[in-house]
């Protein structure tokens, strides 16, 4: 079997990395994914040179490498795979029939992508953009991921939509109720990255449509852990927060009796990119 070309990217990545990084990205993470030891910039100067030194690979050829770098197992070579997508991909078009949305959705499902910060990435950085690009099929397509059967699926439903939800229907026609009905669904589960994701999606929401997302904390307040309503209160409805902390009833049981998985308290990539 011949060696696929993204191997020299994934040396290069490897050769470039540092142990000081690796200790805090694998500490901060605990575990959840592990990391070579590199930033940012630096994976995207390594994948444009690889790029750049292989003219013969197409737009096909990336987007293929791509998604076999999204089941590598370090965190470096899956954020190589969305920047890919995103520089490579997606402006191409090769992202923008629903054989290679599912190939995405497929990542989710074969357990490629099961951490917040490789889905977050994904959902910013290639998802949001397929959204504009797609428009309304697009979106639709997307949002009906909030019944996946994996959380971090779920989670995507929603925060794919972060990067437009601030505009409110002035990103996309029809986008308020749109998000509303995905959240509707999500927030309904009581696992932490769903209340996250839910919280930040509803925040950015809020910058458009205070009166209707306010109104939707409201009617499914019994359902939003205390987490996720500040991530809903932190911008626009902050001023609602101590009133809407008053007001919840009972917590979702899992927020009830202390227990929270064992993956640290995510800072989306708006905050802390990796």
């Amino acid at each position: 079997m011949s060696t696929p070309p993204e191997a020299a990217l994934q040396d290069a990545l490897e050769a470039h990395a540092d142990e000081a990084t690796q200790a805090w990205f694998n500490a901060y993470m605990k575990g959840v994914i592990a990391y070579r030891g590199l930033k940012l910039p630096r994976v995207r100067e390594l994948v444009r040179a690889w790029v750049a030194a292989r003219p013969e690979l197409g737009a096909d050829d990336l987007h293929a490498a791509a998604l076999r770098l999204l089941r590598a197992p370090l965190a470096e070579d899956k954020l190589a795979g969305i920047l890919l997508l995103q520089e490579r991909a997606l402006p191409a078009g090769c992202l923008d029939t629903p054989e290679a949305l599912d190939a995405l959705g497929a990542c989710f499902d074969d357990g490629a992508i099961q951490d917040w910060s490789t889905c977050d990435w994904l959902c910013i950085r290639v998802l949001a953009p397929l959204i504009r690009r797609g428009g309304e099929p697009t979106a639709q397509a997307i949002a009906a991921w909030r019944h996946a059967a994996t959380l971090w699926q779920r989670r995507a439903a929603g925060v794919a939509f972060v990067p437009l939800a601030s505009r409110g229907d002035a990103a996309l026609p029809g986008l308020t109720d749109l998000v509303l009905e995905v959240c509707a669904t999500t927030v309904q589960d009581p696992a932490r990255f769903a209340q996250t994701g839910t919280g930040w999606t509803l925040r950015e929401l809020a910058v458009a449509e205070p009166a209707r997302v306010l109104a939707f904390t409201e009617a499914h307040l019994a359902s939003i852990s205390a987490e996720g309503l500040s991530y809903i209160t932190e911008k626009t409805l902050l001023p609602e927060r101590k009133r809407l902390r008053a007001a919840r009833r009972t917590p979702p049981a899992a927020e009830a009796t202390g227990k929270r998985p064992a993956q640290r308290n995510p800072d989306p990539p708006d905050r802390n990119p990796p």
